[in-house]
């Protein structure tokens, strides 16, 4: 087969309005076909680029193409229109270029009557830059009259693109706007609060997100890149940032200016922290008794110790303290956070879970019934208008009527401002802390020392030295559990002492059954309320548990 009677061509549509008018991708392949059969040319293939297809994904095709008719030689491109096979000048060039590698090159556009060649005249040349001149033209009003609607909308306060991972697009009177997804922003929340606990970083956010399974608006993972990207994103606290410029937003923040900024500080610290030879793990964390000052720790002869500064007497006739010795008391402290029972503690979650779940869809009914009352009030406002305009009432009885209305409206606004968006949050933070507390002691052993600060971070509100022992303080949910597994503990020794007898025997050994002792200790972790009635008594654990951060 002569190499210049094949062809290849190229069918596109850009956009919906031009496959509606007549230039579909069917009709190009077949107006371009019959026109290579007449010239006897053999099509080898077909390039298509659809209305669906991104900016990328159509210079990609375009460069499948340049890269297709050069390798096999390929003589001759058909496209139905200049503007068909592009509309700016860097691609013009690329086929300037191909048909001067060879006289032989030809392209065709047919409704154009154009054929373009090497040798082509001057005349036939001229046509070509004028359709490109057009071409061009065409695609920079395009980009100007999205640029005037983009500016409208940033005026409006909405972004002119998909929102980001944990908001989601909402089409509310003809208008596209965005506003919090429920399923994904409480996750999106937590994972950028959670970045400023010690020891977290950008890669555990990325770990964390994943987990949670929160996607991109293509539903595909995030990577690890673009996660640093929506640490830097001012959108989620009511900034939009565009074209690196910023303009306030309409939608409503996931965190607060002052949570973005400290996440800010710790993304763009001026200069890394300074390496410390001696990176003890009780550093910064423990105050003196005495004077209030901060514990200070040296090693000597392989073991580190610590003191304070030692500016009065009394401290300074104190001995240093060492490290082992503190950390050994402080595992102690954390096993008494164990309940004797993990049965009961699951049930607790469970219940905790299940008191989350009711409370926030509460919530969202709630949130549900005042926006529907807010769109009846709009609807009914806008029918006054209609009424005055048709002289049905009068101009002072639609002012009296609209102010009335705008009351209104602004009263259930300010209810709907003043409903808790993270009530949520709070019960997943009780059942991690919850959960916390029954593995912090073996958690505490085992793991490393950016580990074990995060550990003690998140339970501990204080931690002091008093002669030789450890003085500390717990958060108030913290407390809370340490309380009632002590009491727990202290019930379960009792029942085991309750069925203790003299008779020695193998079936007999003290220990009072299973069931038994956890139907006695969940009274104390749930007052009157047990596994079976849903009733509740005058302080239930679950809900004053989520709510005594």
């Amino acid at each position: 087969m002569e190499h210049e009677s094949q062809a290849v061509i190229l069918a596109r549509v850009s956009s919906k309005s031009q496959e509606d008018e007549g230039y579909s991708l069917d009709s190009q392949l077949k107006l371009l076909t019959n026109y290579c059969e007449g010239k006897n040319l053999v099509i080898r293939r077909v390039f298509r680029i659809a209305e669906t297809a991104s900016k990328e994904r159509s210079r990609k095709i375009f460069q499948e193409l340049l890269t297709y008719v050069k390798k096999n030689k390929i003589d001759h491109l058909a496209v139905e229109k200049t503007d068909r096979l592009t509309r700016n000048f860097r691609d013009a060039v690329a086929i300037d270029d191909w048909l001067n590698g060879n006289d032989k090159r030809m392209l065709h556009a047919v409704k154009e009557n154009l054929l373009l060649h090497k040798e082509a005249r001057s005349d036939v040349k001229f046509m070509w830059n004028i359709h490109l001149a057009v071409a061009k033209k065409y695609t920079d009003n395009l980009r100007e009259e999205a640029m005037k609607g983009w500016a409208e909308k940033l005026a409006q306060g909405w972004l002119p693109a998909p929102p980001p991972p944990g908001y989601k697009t909402v089409v509310e009177n003809g208008k596209r706007t965005h506003c919090p997804d429920p399923k994904t922003a409480p996750l999106v929340k937590r994972a950028l609060k959670g970045y400023l606990e010690d020891g977290n970083t950008i890669e555990t956010v990325y770990e964390s997100l994943e987990r949670m399974g929160v996607l991109s608006k293509n539903g595909r993972r995030l990577s690890r890149s673009y996660v640093e990207k929506m640490l830097k994103n001012p959108y989620y606290m009511g900034i939009i940032l565009f074209n690196g410029q910023e303009y306030p937003g309409a939608h409503k923040p996931l965190i607060t200016e002052d949570l973005y900024n400290a996440i800010q500080d710790k993304l763009h610290r001026k200069r890394p922290p300074n390496t410390v030879k001696h990176d003890t793990l009780l550093k910064g964390m423990m105050t003196c008794e005495l004077c209030s000052k901060a514990i200070c720790w040296q090693r000597q002869k392989g073991r580190y110790y610590g003191a304070c500064r030692r500016d009065n007497p009394t401290c300074k006739a104190r001995k240093f303290f060492r490290e082992d010795e503190v950390v050994n008391q402080i595992s102690e402290q954390l096993e008494q956070l164990v309940c004797p029972s993990a049965e009961v503690m699951d049930w607790i979650v469970d219940m905790i879970e299940q008191d989350r779940n009711s409370i926030v869809d509460g919530v969202t009914e709630n949130k549900d019934n005042l926006m529907l009352r807010i769109k009846r009030i709009q609807a009914m406002d806008e029918m006054l208008y209609d009424d005055k305009l048709a002289g049905e009432i009068s101009k002072a009885r639609y002012v009296e009527k609209h102010e009335q209305l705008q009351q209104d409206m602004e009263e259930l606004r300010k209810k709907l401002d003043s409903i808790e968006d993270d009530v949520a949050d709070k019960f997943d933070e009780a059942i991690s802390i919850i959960k916390l507390t029954q593995n912090a002691a073996e958690e505490f052993k085992n793991a490393d020392t950016t580990s074990k600060r995060a550990v003690l971070s998140k339970l501990y509100t204080y931690m002091g030295l008093d002669k030789e022992s450890v003085s500390v303080k717990f958060t108030k949910l913290v407390q809370s559990i340490a309380d009632k597994s002590l009491k727990s503990r202290s019930k379960t020794q009792m029942l085991n002492m309750t069925v203790r007898t003299n008779e020695k025997s193998p079936s007999n050994r003290g220990d009072s059954s299973e069931s038994e002792c956890n139907s006695e200790l969940y009274p104390i972790w749930l007052g009157m309320r047990d596994s079976n009635p849903r009733s509740w008594d005058q302080n239930p654990l679950p809900y004053h548990l989520a709510n005594s951060q």
